[in-house]
């Protein structure tokens, strides 16, 4: 008896999941330079002032603690009645200045972030349903699930489901491939992670050689030569929901990088290094211990530098540590709609192959607990 998909949940029209990760990638193409800067440069590069036109006081009141989730209705308010999901172009230009390009209003950048973030989006596929259809739950009423889901299939077939949790870097991508490209498994279920590992096509323009990499992986985005960046991909792992519970960001261990690299540019003269100075903060004492340590792992002479030109250093950019959180809290706003866009990449992946039955997304776990929280789901015909 052949069997029907028709119990399945309506899953997100392949013109509608297009134009949202069109609609993202517009977005980050004028929001994405805030992650793509490298916070360990924050003070040699004078980051703040290039990129944001704002105080950091300005920042932090409307995006820390609870206020960065309790701002957003009053903000929808203001905006009028945008559809969730669409952003009106011309609103950009209340988030950042045309001639500079720097932030201008943060209270939009939180709102633009939130309109191009999954909830808002309309592309996700409401968790309850898929399980009540796979449990059996609607079957009389709207037929019958696959064999491969209900397991009474033939085990001579030797069909399967392949499920990749929390697959770390090119894992995920390869996942899809493989799936798309074995006809034995009949479904996948796939949740990312460690997104700063993705290879990237467009990264290296001098390795821009076809092959596997690890994003993009539709055509739109492939077209488009679309390339994040290692520390945008990194800045994807952050935990906004978490971070808004709890308020928990590694603010001075970013400080003691950040001044670190200005004393090994300006007593050292090195601008770039192959070593790294690694977990080193949790190790220290205080500043002056974290520095010599760095400085012996850089394999710098450590001896060069007394106590008190270390603590010179500390003193002359301490009042500019709230720059820093601030800089670090419009990462996390940001971090979302980089996360979707690696989302949205793979899924219209799927929606472009013609083997296909049903694909979508599924929010499986509590943010909270489990950041990346979001499942690339997809059955054949």
């Amino acid at each position: 008896m052949s069997r029907s998909l028709s119990s399945l949940p309506p899953e997100p029209a392949a013109e509608t999941v297009a134009s949202r990760l069109r609609a993202v990638a517009q977005f980050l193409r004028r929001a994405l330079p805030l992650c793509q800067a490298h916070t360990v440069e924050f003070y040699t590069r004078g980051l703040w002032e290039q990129l944001v036109a704002l105080s950091p006081e300005t920042v932090l009141e409307a995006l820390s603690g609870a206020g960065l989730l309790r701002q957003q209705r009053p903000l929808e308010e203001a905006a009028g009645t945008a559809r969730p999901g669409l952003w009106d172009n011309c609103k950009f230009s209340n988030v950042f200045c045309e001639n500079s390009q720097k932030l201008v209003n943060v209270q939009f950048f939180a709102l633009a972030a939130k309109y191009h973030s999954l909830p808002s989006l309309e592309v996700c596929t409401p968790l309850d349903q898929m399980l009540g259809a796979l449990s059996g739950k609607q079957h009389e009423r709207c037929g019958q699930l696959p064999d491969y889901c209900t397991g009474q299939h033939s085990m001579g077939r030797r069909d399967c489901i392949m499920v990749g949790l929390h697959t770390c870097g090119d894992l995920a991508p390869n996942t899809l491939r493989i799936f798309t490209a074995k006809p034995e498994i009949k479904a996948v279920c796939s949740v990312g992670c460690c997104y700063h590992l993705l290879t990237e096509e467009f990264e290296n323009q001098k390795d821009c050689s076809p092959g596997l990499w690890g994003f993009p992986m539709c055509r739109y985005l492939k077209e488009e030569g679309w390339c994040c960046g290692r520390n945008a991909r990194m800045s994807a792992c952050l935990a906004l929901e978490r971070v808004a519970v709890s308020q928990v960001l590694p603010t001075e261990s970013l400080f003691y990088r950040a001044v670190l690299q200005v004393i090994i540019e300006e007593c050292y003269g090195v601008i770039k290094s192959d070593r790294h100075v690694g977990k080193i903060f949790s190790k220290s004492s205080s500043f002056v211990d974290y520095v010599r340590k760095s400085l012996k792992k850089l394999e710098l002479d450590e001896t060069k530098l007394p106590d008190s030109c270390i603590m010179d250093y500390y003193e002359k950019y301490k009042h500019r540590m709230n720059e820093l959180e601030a800089f670090n809290m419009l990462k996390v706003v940001l971090a979302p709609c980089i996360e979707v866009l690696l989302l949205l990449d793979r899924l219209c992946y799927l929606k472009e192959k013609d083997n296909i039955a049903w694909s979508g997304l599924l929010k499986l776990f509590d943010p909270v607990k489990s950041p990346r929280c979001y499942a690339v789901v997809a059955l054949k015909k």
